[in-house]
């Protein structure tokens, strides 16, 4: 395994961490800076727009994170497979994690997400 892959992995975490961690409103609030450029310039739905802003931010974190962890695991034999447990077991208590955050909540839906991309 090699040390700046795991360094980063563990950035990776700590970030996700850290917006998981964000009560509701501020989360919605560095949502809503985005979805109010989307709305304005093509029209779309606001409430949309937020929905694809958090599930795409949920696949960005998690392509990231999945990726990280693949390199990490690199020289090790079913990396792939242990790099999508590391992500998928992050994922479930990363989703758990959001249960004690004021205004979040634990959505089986984004597990989803992140498990296939883990």
């Amino acid at each position: 395994m090699q040390r700046k892959y795991l360094i980063t992995t563990l950035i990776i975490m700590a970030f996700i961490f850290i917006q998981s961690a964000l009560p509701g409103d501020l989360s919605s609030n560095e949502s809503n800076f985005i979805v109010q450029i989307l709305v304005a310039l093509f029209d779309v739905d606001a409430d949309s727009a937020g929905f694809a802003v958090r599930k795409c931010a949920h696949f960005t974190e998690y392509l990231v994170l999945g990726g990280s962890a693949m390199l990490m695991f690199s020289e090790v034999r079913l990396s792939g497979l242990i790099a999508w447990a590391v992500g998928a077991a992050y994922a479930v208590t990363d989703e758990f994690h959001q249960l004690f955050v004021a205004g979040r909540s634990c959505e089986v839906r984004d597990m989803c997400i992140c498990l296939v991309l883990s």
